[in-house]
């Protein structure tokens, strides 16, 4: 058994390879350009059509999808980061939909604009979407306060903390996170895995100052 992950530094793809890293897993990593030169490219879009990451081989058999793949995985090895069964692995799974379904996409607006928008039109649209993210993370700390943390499913961090905690770390300046979120992301960041995959893709960790 092989493992092959495509990536791009600091993103989505990140929480797959610091989950691999947990795992204890060999793994070549292809550390992806944005791009014609990288993920657009025609030797990238040949192996993944769709062009987005993460994007990981098994053994020559290719799958997309971030919370796929780190259901497949936690699956496959049995980890502790996603319960096997019953309401733990329920509310373990809908955190990490929440990180892939909608904290995501929030963000994924904010790149649009940016991307898209004139310059005169940017700053009225970012600042809606931007308040958007801003609920979301009010929501996450609500959610700490009233579970008892220090985690989102209690007292075992899960993928979804991992997830919650890279998405964190995209312009981590322009939000308030509250003390119990910034919290999680300290022990989340902290873990050795965690670390590992911040040196090999050379990103510095800023959401938990």
């Amino acid at each position: 058994m092989s493992y092959e992950l495509y990536c791009l530094s600091g993103s989505c793809s990140m929480a797959v390879h610091v989950l691999l890293n947990e795992l204890g897993e060999d793994v070549k990593i292809h550390m992806l350009e944005r791009g014609e030169k990288g993920q657009k490219s025609p030797e990238y879009l040949k192996i993944n059509p769709h062009g987005n990451v993460p994007f990981l081989i098994e053994d020559g058999k290719g799958m997309s999808e971030g919370g796929a793949i780190i259901t497949y995985l936690c699956d496959k090895h049995k980890s502790p980061l996603l319960p096997q069964n019953g309401w733990e692995r329920a509310k373990a799974l809908q955190w990490l939909m929440f990180c892939n379904a909608t904290l995501h996409p929030a963000y994924a607006r904010t790149f649009w604009i940016n991307a898209n928008l004139p310059e005169e039109q940017r700053e009225e649209a970012l600042k809606v979407a931007r308040a958007q993210i801003q609920k979301l993370w009010d929501y996450v700390e609500q959610q700490l306060e009233q579970g008892g943390g220090p985690y989102l499913t209690g007292k075992a961090v899960t993928a979804g903390d991992i997830l919650l905690s890279v998405i964190a770390n995209w312009n981590a300046a322009a939000y308030k996170f509250g003390p119990k979120t910034r919290a999680l992301f300290q022990a989340v960041s902290s873990r050795p895995a965690y670390q590992k995959t911040l040196a090999t893709e050379s990103v510095e960790y800023k959401a938990a100052a």
